[in-house]
Formats: C-alpha cells, structure tokens, sequence
C-alpha cells in the first residue's frame, strides 16, 4: 500500500470520527464533543488529506478522491454504529481496519 494514500485515508477517518463524535445522536461517548472544534478537526482532516494526495494526484483527482472517501466513510460509521453496539475502541479498530484493507485494495489503481 501506499504510505501516502493510507496516511491520508486515516487522517480523513480521524476527521470524521471527530464529526460523528459532536452529534447529540452518537451513542460512543457519555456527552458529545464540542461542534466547535469536531468541525475544526474535519475541516483540517478533509485540507490535509487533499495535500497528502496532491503527492500522488493532480489537484482535481486528489480533491474527488476526498469527497468519495469522506462520503463512504461516513456511510460506514453510521451503518457500523446502527447494527453493532460497540465501544469507542473496538469500533474505531473496525472501522479503521476496514478503511486501510479499502485503500490497501483500491489505492492508486482506482484512479
């Protein structure tokens, strides 16, 4: 795998951990994070991501691959959260585990 997609995908799964994470719905954490700075954190993730991929990818390439990822990854936090009563831990293992094997299967060849 690519050192640069599979840091970019966790830096962008932080991120939208940290999102999910604000809501008054999540059910991880005892009181949710301040929106305040669970927004701040994406914003920076979704930036961060994109110049990572700016190593790989032209500008527009880079910027669309961290929309998809953004999107599905949100998908999978929620479909994850709604069939399976886990834990913080054990949650962000899975999921994260899942995101790597994704960019690990995919990675530069889908693009």
């Amino acid at each position: 795998m690519n050192i640069v997609i599979g840091t970019a995908v966790v830096v962008l799964w932080l991120g939208c951990l940290a999102l999910l994470l604000c809501s008054k719905h999540q059910r991880l954490l005892k009181k949710p994070l301040s929106k305040e700075a669970s927004t701040l954190s994406f914003a920076t993730s979704f930036m961060l991501s994109i110049w990572l991929l700016m190593a790989e990818y032209n500008l527009v390439a880079a910027s669309l691959m961290v929309l998809v990822f953004t999107l599905a990854i949100w998908l999978s936090q929620v479909l994850l959260l709604g069939h399976v009563k886990l834990k913080l831990a054990p949650f962000s293992c899975v999921n994260l585990a899942f995101w790597l094997a994704v960019a690990q299967l995919g990675g530069q060849h889908v693009v």
